[in-house]
């Protein structure tokens, strides 16, 4: 849901949209009436987002007002603390925003609620945290201390045995199991045996085979094999055993949960055979909840299989009565996934099934011809060709469109200007890169501000969100743990945007700060340098605990402290 698409609605849209706005306010004043009151006629708008495009909630405003009351209220109504803002959702969990402000009455508010409802612990976080990271010496130190730490959890509610599963560090899974960890203990819904078989499509290719001995490490210690462990383990005589016995084969929810979705993304044909000969349903198909709108999504099978290049599950699955049009909310198609991952022959079968290719993957195969026939055939989708290109970075496509004078909303010129900082093609996507200069990002930057974008344009998605791109950079873009682009690559990023006018003070009015201060926070310390030498002030902020020397101090990043200190900063 957009909201300049609200008009064209139906009035509960309309409704559910102001009444939000009216809720939000009433939150950052503290009028704790008025959220009763709202939120007894409308108790979910408590856990929902604004809108598709703006993923504030109820209990960020609480925090923004410092309202103590209202944000146990909120907590107690089934707020998430720990639910960002995209794109960086890091730094805007509700318990980030009160933590960097020094609410330390929310901070302890909120850290007693997952106490209470997910088990956490001080030690709990650091044990989990170690365990998370692979530092097996810690892990081994703290359980020595206190063996019943084991069992601790953290504040997504996981144990120290979860997250070493999630991390893939197998030599600390294993010392976990020799001292006696649960091997049932589930956090945040998910069990071991889950996380090890359905960890992150992003996963390198080298570490599935990991995942997979850890499963097998697992089911040794006797872990529960229902019909979608079974499906994910390749297990046909068990896939067998459990149908036979009643395990549902379509459970609700779809998606994820369904065992034919496991079993496609690890490639298991046989086992997705025997499934949809017992009436699985191809598609998984299942309902989301975007902002309050409900959302169709058809085919995460297929989705997985052809970004895993499974051409057998593909072809089962196509056999099957599966869609080759699917959508994955916010991540494409099928299509889509196979050419970005070089699978060319699956794509080629989907689009012999009925799917079609969209701009963004056409851009990255550099295929023109089908982008121009895909044009000429949906002339709407032409708007978002800038964006594709961007994203993309081709330069071909980027450098035409700019040629034959496209006209770009103001408001849009954000959007854009960030999808060619944002190093899509160089993060954890795993895209078929071959043959493609990553420079290209750079060189099409320089055609925005040529062309004569707005460098100082501020973020449109809210107004508690209007930061410069050059916070956004600060920032590494919208995935600031996995962030392509070198350090080399962000000073000449910035130095394109400072020579093309950016603000180098510019402040927002979220964290409060300018683009050094992001830079601080993140630990970016050839930016803070580059900054510095661009004229930055090292003590600018709207408030002591958001200038730069309290990013880096409070975020452990000494050396950018140093050099802050160094250029006269203070706190």
């Amino acid at each position: 849901m957009v909201e300049k698409n609200l008009q064209d609605d139906a009035p509960s849209r309309q409704e559910r949209f102001e009444t939000h706005v009216r809720l939000a306010a009433a939150c950052e004043r503290g009028d704790l009436d008025e959220v009763r009151h709202i939120l007894g006629d409308m108790p979910e708008l408590a856990r929902q987002d604004a809108l598709s495009n703006d993923e504030h909630q109820p209990l960020h405003y609480a925090v923004y007002g410092n309202q103590l009351e209202v944000a146990l209220h909120l907590l107690a109504q089934g707020a998430n603390p720990l639910r960002g803002i995209y794109p960086h959702r890091e730094a805007t969990t509700a318990r980030a925003l009160a933590f960097d402000r020094g609410h330390t009455e929310i901070v302890d508010a909120i850290d007693a609620h997952l106490e209470v409802t997910r088990g956490a612990s001080d030690a709990g976080r650091d044990l989990c945290a170690a365990a998370g990271a692979g530092d097996a010496e810690a892990v081994l130190a703290a359980l020595d201390g206190d063996s019943t730490l084991i069992e601790s959890r953290d504040n997504e509610g996981f144990t120290p045995l979860l997250c070493a599963i999630r991390g893939g560090h197998i030599s600390i899974v294993r010392q976990l199991l020799e001292r006696g960890a649960d091997v049932e203990a589930s956090g945040a819904a998910a069990r071991p045996l889950r996380i090890a078989l359905h960890h992150s499509w992003k996963t390198p290719d080298e570490d599935y085979p990991t995942y997979t001995a850890i499963a097998g490490m697992l089911v040794g210690c006797g872990a529960h094999i229902d019909l979608w462990a079974a499906a994910g383990l390749g297990d046909i005589d068990a896939t067998r055993r459990c149908l036979a016995a009643g395990d549902p084969v379509n459970p609700e929810g779809g998606g994820s949960h369904a065992p034919l979705t496991i079993a496609s993304f690890r490639g298991h044909v046989d086992v997705v055979v025997a499934l949809l000969e017992a009436g699985a349903d191809p598609d998984a198909a299942r309902q989301i909840d975007v902002a309050g709108e409900p959302f169709q999504e058809k085919g995460e099978p297929i989705w997985l299989a052809a970004n895993r290049g499974h051409i057998n599950v593909v072809r089962a699955l196509l056999d099957g009565g599966a869609t080759a049009a699917g959508t994955i909310y916010a991540s494409g198609t099928p299509i889509e996934q196979a050419l970005l991952h070089g699978h060319r022959e699956i794509a080629d079968l989907l689009f012999l099934h009925g799917g079609e290719g969209h701009p963004l993957a056409l851009c990255v195969v550099d295929n023109i011809p089908a982008l121009v026939e895909h044009l000429r055939a949906h002339t709407g989708e032409r708007e978002r060709l800038l964006w594709s290109a961007l994203l993309a970075g081709n330069e071909r496509v980027l450098e035409y469109e700019l040629s034959r004078g496209v006209e770009v909303p103001y408001e849009e010129q954000h959007n854009l200007l960030a999808q060619a900082i944002r190093g899509w093609r160089l993060g954890n996507l795993k895209i078929c890169n071959d043959g493609w200069d990553r420079r290209s990002t750079i060189r099409n930057l320089q055609r925005l501000v040529d062309a004569g974008f707005d460098v100082n344009v501020r973020n449109h998605r809210s107004t508690r969100a209007d930061y410069t791109i050059l916070h956004h950079l600060a920032a590494r873009s919208c995935n600031p743990s996995v962030y392509g682009h070198t350090d080399e690559e962000v000073v000449e990023f910035a130095r394109i945007l400072i020579d093309g006018g950016a603000e180098v003070d510019a402040l927002e009015s979220q964290l409060h700060s300018t683009p050094l201060g992001w830079a601080a926070r993140y630990g970016q310390i050839a930016l803070c340098r580059f900054l510095l030498t661009r004229g930055a002030n090292p003590n600018e902020g709207y408030e002591p605990w958001a200038r730069p020397l309290a990013w880096a101090e409070r975020y452990g990043h000494q050396e950018v402290a140093d050099l802050l200190r160094e250029a006269g900063a203070t706190t």
